[in-house]
């Protein structure tokens, strides 16, 4: 059903799959029609759903997604200009998903049909402006005494950061050389349209996600919109499906999930060494993996590999650790631009991705997972847990309290923050020159010490950085020194 159903919104754990024919719901009878439709595409008599969807927009003239459907319907059927027409009256009708519109594989046969061209390149022309909006409505919603706006041309990227100018300052560097390495290893170039990097206030975050502090950040592809609580794993993830995005844009490919968010969790936490080379890290998402394998619950790649989006999106926390698993693998063969090269080009031959393993690998898929299984558990284990008698440094803090650092809501007695005179308010946003812009970030530094280490501690107060060494000591939740 690839054209039946068209996907918007790509959230770091949530994707919303909008069915296109929500207007054909308002008279009795149109959903008979729609699952009717669908399943004539499905059994590829054309001339079947063409003849429900006239039958629906008679009634309905205005509904864009329909017409939208038609124009597929026509094109398959080789019936250009009637799709053309089909299409520039989806257009007048208000549709707008122009990522969809330019891979979508039913309307491949219109690709130098003058009114295909016509719509693309008049989407195109106008794509600064629309950006332009994108960033004057976030700050006709929320204002500019607390934000920051700056463009990237080389990157493509539009700034909307509520952060102070160190942290806005960094997040600019971490996100043009996270481009760049995007650009090298995968996606050739910046995206053809321009991003907007929005940082809101926690409070604004609050406001944009509804209080939903289980979603981390979104990309929102039409509006070309990424919004991140944070500016660590979140923004990161999410920085990935812009360029992706943008990449497929180009090729006039649609991705499963399982490479989409497979990529996008794979760069959460890297490193990139002083020779150029770039390190996977493992974070959080290797704890459920790695339980997942002991238990015997892996999920088998030709499973994963034929999921649709909303199968996916049904298992999502079993199976964004292990697509991440997945590529860290493909990446520690040293294969991750190899495979997505030879993705790229068997594409049409193969979506699932199979094909492409086995170019790069040169045996079965098979075998190479069975690889990825020997290999991930090897793989030492991380620890994030700090136990009352670990190593600590003795705060209390919560999630999405602060955009770029760990908030300190409170200090436990006798620690090594009391120690050293740490106070409520302070935000720390480095460990041993680490980044700690989250709390599992932070747990993932600190829990690798012992007791008696001493660590260099980079915090804010009130707007000033200040540097700290701390001795590790004991969590104790009971106040004793």
């Amino acid at each position: 059903m690839r054209s039946r159903r068209i996907i918007a919104v790509v959230l770091l754990c949530l994707i919303t799959v909008i069915c296109p024919s929500a207007n054909a719901q308002e008279s009795d009878g149109s959903g008979d029609i729609e699952s009717r439709m669908i399943e004539a595409f499905d059994r590829g008599n054309y001339a079947r759903a063409a003849t429900l969807i006239e039958t629906h927009v008679a009634e309905h003239p205005r509904d864009a997604y329909m017409l939208y459907n038609l124009a597929c319907a026509r094109c398959m059927m080789e019936e250009y200009d009637a799709s053309a027409e089909a299409l520039l009256r989806a257009f007048k009708a208000g549709f707008k998903d122009l990522e969809h519109l330019r891979v979508d594989p039913d309307l491949k046969g219109l690709r130098d049909h003058p009114t295909y061209k016509a719509i693309l390149e008049r989407a195109d022309d106008g794509d600064r402006d629309r950006m332009k909006t994108s960033v004057e409505q976030w700050r006709e919603t929320y204002g500019s005494e607390n934000y920051r706006y700056e463009t990237d041309a080389d990157h493509k990227l539009h700034f909307a950061t509520a952060l102070d100018e160190t942290s806005h300052k960094e997040v600019r560097a971490m996100l043009e050389a996270q481009a760049d390495l995007l650009t090298k290893l995968l996606f050739e170039e910046p995206p053809r349209s321009y991003v907007l990097i929005a940082v809101p206030t926690p409070e604004d975050s609050d406001t944009f996600f509804k209080n939903n502090d289980a979603i981390g950040g979104i990309y929102e592809h039409s509006p070309r919109r990424l919004v991140a609580r944070d500016i660590g794993s979140s923004l990161r993830h999410e920085f990935v499906h812009a360029y992706h995005f943008g990449h497929m844009e180009r090729l006039r490919q649609m991705h499963p999930l399982w490479v989409q968010e497979g990529l996008a969790s794979l760069f959460e936490d890297y490193e990139v060494d002083e020779d150029g080379s770039i390190r996977f890290l493992p974070n959080d998402r290797q704890l459920i993996i790695k339980s997942r394998a002991r238990g015997g619950r892996l999920i088998g790649w030709e499973e994963v590999m034929g999921l649709s989006g909303e199968a996916f999106m049904d298992r999502a926390a079993k199976l964004y650790p292990q697509v991440r698993s997945m590529f860290e693998f493909i990446a520690d063969r040293g294969k991750l631009s190899e495979w997505y090269a030879t993705y790229v080009k068997t594409y049409d031959e193969d979506r699932s991705g199979a094909m492409a393993f086995e170019q790069v690998f040169g045996e079965p898929v098979a075998d190479v997972e069975r690889a990825w299984r020997k290999w991930l558990i090897d793989q030492p284990e991380i620890d994030l847990r700090i136990g009352a008698d670990d190593g600590a440094i003795g705060i209390q803090s919560g999630e999405n309290l602060s955009n770029d650092g760990v908030l300190v809501t409170g200090v436990v007695p006798g620690s090594a923050a009391s120690r050293s005179r740490v106070l409520k308010g302070d935000v720390i946003v480095s460990v041993d020159g680490k980044a700690t812009r989250t709390l599992v970030e932070l747990r993932r530094v600190v829990a690798v010490k012992e007791v008696g280490d001493e660590v260099k501690v980079r915090l804010r107060r009130q707007g000033e950085y200040l540097n700290m060494t701390l001795v590790l000591r004991p969590l104790y939740g009971n106040g004793r020194p």
